[in-house]
């Protein structure tokens, strides 16, 4: 499937956000089903729920589910790359997992993310860790061949040099490089995807 036939409305929509919950406190009425009767109204046909972890990619499947019209993603998020070594899970079970969700709902999972790199945010996980598991997950996805869905702020340099070993495509979300590094990842096969903010 091709990336320019969805929407990705940007926040996850399995998020406490949309739940009402700000910072752990609650700041209105969970609001999902409204979100979604708009983008209907205002002429979306296709959505895609962002997976950032194990838990949330098993979430937005659950979600995706729930209408003809909804997809979703299964990915570890660059700033939760912790969770590979966390009490739960050993890399090899969390890797497993993520497959085990794309291989048993290959009819709403239609990209790998959202993965890649965020260098802006190194108090939730370090650099080595980050590129570590973005690896990791880029070798799961070379038997998955899906689109990924990729996470790049303050980071297109290390993101490109570790994706140029690969021959995947997809988007490059939260995008804050340069032109020039915006040319090189459309040079790989990638569409550029960039935040409202």
């Amino acid at each position: 499937m091709s990336f320019r036939k969805f929407i990705d409305i940007g926040a996850n929509l399995t998020d406490s956000m949309y739940q009402g919950i700000y910072n752990g406190s609650t700041k209105h009425r969970p609001d999902i089903e409204d979100v979604l009767k708009r983008s209907w109204e205002s002429g979306l046909t296709k959505i895609i729920i962002t997976g950032g972890s194990l838990d949330e990619s098993r979430k937005a499947i659950d979600l995706a589910k729930s209408d003809d019209r909804l997809y979703a993603t299964v990915g570890c998020h660059p700033t939760r790359c912790s969770e590979f070594e966390t009490n739960d899970f050993t890399p090899e079970t969390y890797l497993q997992g993520l497959n085990d969700l794309i291989k048993n709902n290959q009819e709403k999972v239609i990209a790998f993310g959202e993965c890649g790199l965020d260098y802006d945010r190194l108090q939730f996980c370090s650099k080595d860790v980050q590129k570590k598991y973005f690896q990791l997950q880029l070798s799961l996805n070379e038997s998955l061949r899906l689109p990924l869905f990729l996470h790049c702020r303050n980071s297109a340099t290390d993101l490109q040099a570790i994706l140029k070993k690969y021959s995947f495509n997809g988007v490059v979300h939260s995008f804050d490089g340069t032109i020039a590094e915006a040319r090189n990842f459309i040079d790989l096969g990638f569409y550029i995807g960039l935040n409202g903010w």
